[in-house]
């Protein structure tokens, strides 16, 4: 499963030397929103829109607010509308996402990576690994808030 993903973030990171996306072909929708665990901010995580039929995602990092703004890919923000599983991670890396102080992951020195110990996941495996959280994006639901609980106990997504 990793093989394909990866694959996928490596065509939409804009890795190649010519860029063969027409996005005047693409319908965007600039979605944003706020993550919140337990009632607290989701600091850091990796949030990510997955269209199931097709594989593709869009993908953000929260901010010291928990705040995030999905990205099309590392040059376009914005996801394609239709229904979404959404899921978040502490640990995951995305090529071409942008950081808290706008670089993109994969340019963190050796020297970092090396030095640190492997990050423990924050967000329990229900909004994870097997997340069935899943939204609908329409152009009309610029802004869509997630209240998880560390208990799994219930999901929240709220769209305007």
């Amino acid at each position: 499963m990793l093989l394909p993903l990866t694959a996928c973030c490596l065509v939409f990171s804009g890795c190649s030397a010519t860029n063969s996306i027409d996005y005047g072909k693409v319908t965007l929708v600039d979605v944003s929103g706020t993550v919140t665990m337990d009632g607290e901010p989701l600091v850091g995580a990796v949030v990510t829109f997955e269209n199931q039929e097709t594989g593709t995602l869009s993908f953000a990092r929260t901010d010291s607010s928990g705040r995030y703004t999905l990205q099309f890919d590392s040059e376009k923000d914005g996801v394609t509308p239709g229904k979404k599983l959404v899921r978040f991670s502490t640990t995951r890396t995305i090529l071409g996402l942008k950081g808290e102080e706008g670089e993109e992951e994969g340019e963190a020195s050796s020297e970092k990576s090396e030095g640190s110990e492997k990050r423990k996941e924050q967000v329990p495996e229900c909004y994870n690994g097997k997340s069935e959280l899943t939204v609908e994006v329409t152009p009309e639901s610029s802004t869509i808030n997630f209240s998880l609980k560390s208990d799994c106990s219930s999901t929240g997504a709220d769209a305007g």
